[in-house]
């Protein structure tokens, strides 16, 4: 098999594993609901990643850092971030979660852990060490190009 049908069928895959876990993640949904894609994004990033600066949260999205000051400022009224600036130098706002946030963070990430979990589930360990492995290898060719 080349090297382009392999991508085809992995995008096929990637995408029917995608939508699938999209409709049946209902907490994501009900997080969806409450938030827009991009203030559900943000938030995310942020809890995964701890205190964010704003320009480090407009690079990751590719988005401006107007634009991203405009979601931050959602979700601060949503009481889910606060903004922190720096004793150091007053320009460098940090986003963190709030309480409230941690809270939201911690429930999409457990469902979206159970998803994976259920995911992994089709494999024996065997092959779900080694289905690990290769997305992790993945993942560090990604983060080595930026």
């Amino acid at each position: 098999m080349s090297l382009e049908s392999k991508a085809r069928e992995l995008s096929d895959c990637m995408h029917a594993i995608m939508a699938e876990t999209q409709l049946n993640d209902k907490k994501l949904m009900s997080f969806l609901s409450a938030f827009g894609p991009q203030e559900f994004h943000v938030l995310m990033t942020v809890g995964h990643q701890g205190n964010c600066i704003m320009s480090d949260i407009a690079a990751k999205m590719q988005l401006s850092l107007s634009s991203i000051t405009g979601i931050v400022d959602k979700l601060e009224a949503k009481q889910v971030v606060r903004r922190v600036r720096s004793g150091e130098d007053r320009r460098i706002v940090q986003v963190v979660l709030t309480d409230e946030g941690n809270k939201v963070y911690q429930t999409a990430l457990e469902g979206h852990l159970e998803l994976m979990r259920t995911h992994l589930k089709a494999l024996d360990p065997q092959e779900q060490d080694t289905f690990v492995a290769l997305f992790r290898k993945i993942a560090t060719t990604i983060k080595e190009r930026k």
